[in-house]
């Protein structure tokens, strides 16, 4: 079971208040604006998320949306250059390729939208929303939030294999709410080369701010893409390792990139953009690679609200906001928005805890490359077939599983 990711993006709607390039660029330069976004929040904590799921929540609000609110969305998303309608076609082609890939892994992609009893949208929206994003349509009363809350939170859990647990409140809605939009998306790889359980040992984790922890450490040698990578200046640090393992099927990857060890993983993090996340695609080439890789859990809940009016999509959440297309009003606003994310890595099949075991690793004289995840790191998980990031973020703390008071051994 390695990965085994859960995601959610969810967008409540109430009434608002009445005034006194490239396929991949669909998500690859999203991701990289939400990425240097949050590490401006999160100066030195676990980043992980996922953009796909975002950019698709956003656009089944953007099929509503009309005036500047619209173009506050599209500008974000790189929309601006497309044809009008193409982004939705991409996106709903991204998500039916990805399914038709997942024989060889588990991809769910489920998009609903829980609508308040007697409230009326407009047949052209619902429509849409059935075209490219297969959404389902419900019926609910807000009006008895406790239900509410568990219904929804029940359709989270079913697909997202119980990954998201418990995300919604009673107090998250009230007599105002209108609409919940979700997006959730799940999806389980297994390594093409695995790690064997024997092989993993407690391995030393030094930190940006030189504090050393224990942590379990999985070894394997084996075929990957692997590649260093330098832009000529001290300031980047030098050089700097990336390694792409795929999943079963050849289709998934999760692409780590690792500063060399004498250098904080935030010199590096400026650096990338778009264009140099498809360099490293193109550039790492197979190659026999002495793995070691952290076994780690990160869960987060992120108020995408705050992170999406410091890209700029801000009107959506106030009384301005221009919704009209799904309603032919503009007496709709986004009240709540949440992404919540999900991510186990750990060796197939094993959850057995690690052997209280130091081991000594060298660095110099080695016959093939090593690369050693034992500092903060950056990864990504990514369809190698058409370059759509789906997942991305950073480990900082690989022992801090439970930043949200969350309890993993009950999942």
């Amino acid at each position: 079971m390695t990965p085994l990711l859960g995601f959610l993006t969810l967008l409540i709607v109430k009434c608002a208040a009445v005034h006194a390039g490239i396929r991949d660029g669909i998500t690859a330069d999203f991701s990289v604006k939400i990425y240097h976004h949050l590490r401006s929040m999160e100066k030195d904590g676990n980043i992980f998320y996922s953009p796909f799921s975002i950019a698709n929540a956003l656009g089944m609000i953007e099929l509503g949306a009309g005036g500047t609110t619209l173009e506050q969305i599209q500008h974000v998303m790189g929309y601006n250059y497309m044809k009008k309608g193409e982004q939705f076609d991409l996106l709903r082609d991204l998500s039916q390729s990805m399914k038709a890939d997942s024989q060889k892994y588990v991809m769910k992609l489920a998009n609903s939208l829980f609508v308040e009893k007697g409230f009326q949208l407009s047949d052209k929206f619902l429509q849409m929303l059935k075209k490219y994003f297969s959404a389902s349509v419900k019926n609910i009363d807000f009006s008895q939030p406790s239900s509410v809350a568990d219904h929804i939170n029940e359709w989270v859990q079913n697909q997202t294999n119980h990954k998201i647990p418990d995300l919604l409140s009673p107090k998250d809605f009230n007599a105002l709410t209108r609409l919940v939009l979700v997006n959730a998306i799940y999806f389980k790889g297994n390594w093409k080369s695995q790690f064997k359980g024997e092989n993993t040992r407690t391995f030393p984790f030094t930190k940006d701010d030189e504090s050393e922890i224990q942590i379990p450490m999985m070894y394997q040698q084996g075929d990957f893409y692997y590649g260093e990578f330098s832009d000529g200046s001290n300031e980047a640090g030098g050089v700097y390792q990336v390694l792409e393992m795929p999943y079963i099927g050849d289709k998934m990857s999760m692409m780590i990139v690792l500063p060399r060890q004498e250098v904080q993983l935030a010199i590096l993090e400026p650096l990338i953009k778009t264009q140099l996340i498809n360099e490293w695609a193109s550039s790492v080439k197979k190659q026999k690679v002495e793995v070691y890789l952290p076994r780690f859990k990160v869960m987060q809940n992120m108020d995408l609200k705050e992170v999406l009016a410091g890209l700029g999509i801000s009107e959506v959440f106030g009384v301005d906001a221009d919704l009209s297309a799904m309603t032919e009003k503009k007496d709709l606003c986004i009240s709540k928005a949440i992404h919540s994310s999900f991510i186990e890595v750990n060796e197939e099949g094993s959850e057995a805890a690690a052997a209280s075991e130091m081991i000594a690793v060298s660095r110099m004289m080695v016959l093939n490359p090593q690369i050693i995840a034992d500092h903060p790191f950056f990864f990504l998980i990514r369809n190698r077939r058409t370059g759509t990031i789906l997942f991305m973020g950073r480990v900082m703390h690989p022992e801090d599983v439970n930043p949200n008071g969350h309890d993993f051994e009950a999942l």
